[in-house]
């Protein structure tokens, strides 16, 4: 049976087509607004978190950002010393002090640098067993400090004594306060008067060379 309107069925059928093709326009164009608007809330979301991260840590920015390389050192000391803190160790910039106290003569001989790399990085209980004849009187990370107390003088101090029946010139060793010789004399201590001679046996102790010159002028004379 032949259609009557031929025209008007393509013309129809034609519409159809049209709507078809314009809906899957319409979505694939809604699902492409979608996409878009979900990529740009998620590019602001991930270019929040540095910003977090900056007002956290703005030193560590600041760091990786600049290309001045002293920034960057400065920023590492920061961050090794902050480390330190945390866990009680010595630093790079530590230094360490000796404090030797004499108990003959009452004196403090103090010495300080820089600490030397062997003990970078040690806690407390480790510097205390590395030196074991001193106690750790201040430990924090920017500085070390030792005390010992030593039985004898102090390396200012000469000391006068007798050996073998001659006057012998001594002065102590700063580490152990053992007499050290400085000078063998030639004075014999039968020279001397019984008093004199009973001082040096004991031990005469000046304050310093010039001292020692002006005794030896004046047994001498």
């Amino acid at each position: 049976m032949e259609t009557l309107y031929p025209e008007r069925t393509f013309y129809f059928g034609g519409i159809i087509v049209f709507f078809r093709v314009l809906r899957k326009r319409i979505i694939w164009v809604i699902g492409m607004i979608l996409l878009l608007t979900i990529a740009v809330f998620s590019y602001g979301y991930i270019k929040k978190i540095p910003n977090i991260y900056d007002r956290i840590h703005p030193n560590v920015s600041l760091a990786e950002e600049t290309s001045d390389p002293h920034i960057g050192r400065n920023t590492d000391k920061e961050i090794a010393h902050m480390l330190s803190v945390e866990t009680n160790i010595t630093i790079l910039e530590s230094t360490m002090k000796l404090e030797r106290f004499y108990l003959s003569c009452g004196h403090t001989l103090d010495e300080e640098h820089p600490i030397e790399s062997c003990y970078i990085g040690k806690t407390e209980e480790e510097l205390h067993t590395l030196f074991p004849k001193w106690q750790v009187k201040r430990f924090v990370p920017e500085q070390v400090v030792l005390r010992m107390e030593i039985s004898g003088y102090c390396p200012d101090h000469y000391i006068i004594r007798e050996e073998d029946g001659y006057l012998i010139i001594f002065r102590a060793d700063k580490d152990t306060g053992i007499p050290l010789v400085v000078e063998a004399l030639e004075i014999s201590l039968d020279q001397l008067s019984t008093e004199l001679q009973k001082q040096i046996r004991e031990g005469i102790v000046v304050d310093n060379m010039e001292a020692v010159e002006q005794l030896l002028e004046n047994w001498e004379s």
